[in-house]
């Protein structure tokens, strides 16, 4: 008698438990699709709008907001043209019509201001000694142009080889004049030149900076490289 009770005890046991967690299981994979609803969900337009009185943006009033409903702006709507999009809700439900093709040029317009803020941004330093022999400086200013041509600002940088002394005041301001003249077809200094302790620096951004028909290959900021 005694071994049966505990055997029913034992099988009551295990159908609860295991009850129990198929209840838990259900309620967890009930609740994952709600979650990443809502954050796919980040626009809501058209019929999805869950509100039937909205305020509408008046575009040809400063932006005014005027109350109507979503059954009367849904009416009206060319869908081909534009969309409605739910904007806020609180403390009430604003909505704005858009237009399709002034919406695809306004993304296009800032995707280009982005590519002339990334140009204007980018940067890279060459360095440069004060003896450096003919061949090589015209080389480097050749690599120097073409950072210009792609829109790059450039920090050009002078400064002694090892343990010689730096040349005269008067020299090293010839050399940077005579680097700022080379450099005058691609590129215009947009910052004072530098020049203390041995030490000289130009400042050059490209001419084309700004204008809107470049669409050369971009970069990010390089290591300097160095002069012999």
């Amino acid at each position: 008698m005694a071994t049966f009770l505990t055997f029913r005890s034992a099988t009551k046991w295990i159908c609860t438990a295991s009850n129990n967690t198929r209840a838990q299981t259900r309620w967890l994979h009930a609740s994952a699709p709600n979650h990443s609803k809502y954050k796919k969900d980040s626009k809501i337009r058209n019929d999805k709008i869950p509100y039937s009185e909205v305020h509408v943006v008046d575009r040809d009033n400063d932006g005014q907001l005027v109350k109507t409903t979503m059954t009367e702006l849904l009416q009206n709507l060319n869908p081909e043209k534009s969309y409605i999009e739910l904007v806020s809700t609180d403390p009430f439900a604003v909505v704005k019509v858009v237009n399709r093709k002034e919406e695809i040029a306004r993304q296009r317009q800032a995707k280009v201001q982005q590519k002339l803020n990334a140009k204007k941004n980018m940067k890279k330093e060459f360095q440069f000694t004060w003896g450096m022999a003919l061949g090589d400086l015209e080389y480097r200013l050749g690599r120097v142009k073409s950072e210009l041509k792609k829109g790059t600002r450039v920090d050009l940088v002078f400064a002694p080889k090892g343990s010689q002394k730096p040349p005269p005041v008067h020299e090293m301001r010839e050399r940077m004049q005579l680097m700022a003249d080379k450099l005058a077809d691609v590129g215009i200094e947009w910052k004072d030149r530098e020049l203390q302790r041995g030490m000289g620096a130009l400042f050059m951004q490209s001419l084309r900076v700004g204008s809107v028909a470049h669409d050369s290959e971009e970069g990010g900021e390089g290591a300097p490289e160095t002069g012999h």
